[in-house]
């Protein structure tokens, strides 16, 4: 999914107010993150499963359930950061003529 250095932008910011309280800062819809780390997550139940990731901008306080790991947040929240260098990579080894050889 993610990868620790990997740059993401936040697609969903919408939070429950009373998952606020635990928190001392949320990621904000359309900024870049970069992902700290990717670890198995609890979600607000306390029910294991989720995907959770920390982001190097933004520490936020531990849980009070062992083994009181950092809080974090959703991976479904995030996306890849598409950029220019991205595409640029990609198209790298595509000719930009055809090989006669080649031509029909």
């Amino acid at each position: 999914m993610f990868l620790p250095g990997q740059k993401v932008v936040c697609v969903n910011d919408v939070f429950p107010d009373a998952i606020k309280k635990f928190y001392w800062k949320l990621p904000v819809k359309g900024v870049t993150y970069t992902i700290r780390d990717l670890v198995p997550g609890i979600d607000p139940g306390g029910e294991a499963g989720e995907m959770c990731v920390y982001l190097v901008e933004l520490i936020n306080p531990c849980s009070d359930k062992p083994p009181y790991p950092e809080r974090g947040f959703k991976a479904e929240r995030f996306r890849p950061l598409e950029t220019d260098t991205e595409t640029e990579w990609g198209t790298d080894d595509v000719p930009h003529e055809i090989p006669e050889q080649v031509a029909i």
